[in-house]
């Protein structure tokens, strides 16, 4: 398996002079949630002070919503905070009103990277009424992919990848941004109840394929427009630890990734990508409960990436992260702060 130092090692240092000056983004601000609405109170949250905040800001520009936009059916922590009527991110209807609140509550175009709540968990055993992984994935497609989101700006250029819809590209206020499909349960490759194993499989490594095939488009794309960073959003948390093994540093990051199969290729891709690129990068992903800002690292010290692991997933208070971009400060070039209190972001990640 590569380490983080053959990396940084694998791109020459000059890559970084090649490109000219990038263009600089002016303060642009957008918004970013996953793992939400878990609950009644996340569903008020998201559809009342959320809602209002993301409508009235007119300097937030647009939300990226991380995937698992609810829990199957089974998965509740506590039957008390299930969400009314018993509904769960496995069914159309579920889906369809999440899509109907960010229309009529945020008024902001939300572009969404599924996770595995909203398909690969939906075949588990403790869920009641298990149903086709495949088939909820197609009807996600079909639900949130069939057409760009609403109100998107023409001038963002924005382009889903041919075959892999939820993948998409659009860039503005000069930022190129990227969502691509990682999704947990080892990215679609465990728990594989109902399906034909071998298609599953298949269609997990044929994603993997047309994830790096995007990631390395998302980049071209901003060198030929001269991005001033790049933002690349998807639902996995690539980083945490496992359960039987202590939790790792800051600066062993990039390592624990590579050593995870499921994800390995990602990183690499990413991490390669970002050390040839001459302005700053930064990952999005949910999955986890410890919201935070923290720069990821090769072997030998260098800068990366930064990463952000932002609020949902049952963290209280409940809140929303608004990223500002600015490639003109090369210690800070993404301040985050909460929505609902402007909330610092904690600077290292724990979990």
């Amino acid at each position: 398996m590569a380490s983080s130092a053959r990396i940084a090692a694998a791109v020459p240092a000059l890559a970084l002079l090649l490109l000219g000056s990038p263009a600089l983004a002016d303060g642009l601000r957008f918004a970013v949630y996953g793992d939400m609405p878990y609950s009644e109170s996340e569903q008020d949250f998201l559809a009342g002070e959320a809602a209002g905040r993301i409508a009235g800001d007119d300097g937030i520009a647009f939300v990226v919503a991380l995937g698992d936009l609810g829990r199957p059916e089974g998965f509740a922590r506590n039957a008390a905070t299930e969400v009314r009527g018993g509904t769960t991110s496995c069914t159309d209807e579920w889906q369809v009103a999440q899509r109907a609140l960010w229309r009529d509550g945020f008024r902001k175009p939300v572009f969404l990277t599924p996770g595995d709540n909203d398909w690969t968990d939906c075949d588990a055993e403790r869920v009641p009424h298990p149903v086709s992984e495949l088939a909820r994935l197609d009807a996600l497609r079909r639900i949130h992919f069939a057409v760009p989101p609403a109100s998107v700006d023409a001038k963002w250029h924005y382009r889903a990848q041919p075959g892999q819809p939820e993948n998409a590209l659009w860039s503005t206020g000069g930022v190129q941004f990227a969502t691509i499909h990682v999704v947990g349960t080892a990215n679609g490759r465990r728990g594989i109840e109902l399906d034909d194993r071998d298609l599953a499989l298949a269609l997990a490594d044929a994603r993997d394929a047309a994830n790096l095939a995007w990631i390395a488009e998302a980049f071209r794309t901003a060198r030929a427009g001269r991005a001033g960073a790049v933002v690349i959003a998807m639902q996995a948390d690539p980083f945490t630890p496992d359960r039987d093994k202590a939790p790792t540093g800051a600066e062993q990051r990039l390592g624990r990734c590579l050593e995870r199969p499921a994800f390995a290729p990602v990183c690499r891709e990413l991490a390669l990508q970002a050390l040839a690129y001459p302005g700053p990068v930064l990952l999005v992903h949910g999955d986890t409960t410890a919201a935070c800002l923290e720069t990821i690292t090769s072997a030998d010290g260098r800068p990366l990436f930064w990463r952000l692991n932002a609020w949902g997933d049952f963290t209280l208070p409940l809140d929303i992260a608004v990223v500002e971009v600015d490639p003109a400060n090369p210690h800070a070039p993404f301040r985050v702060s909460g929505l609902a209190g402007g909330r610092a972001i904690p600077e290292t990640c724990r979990y």
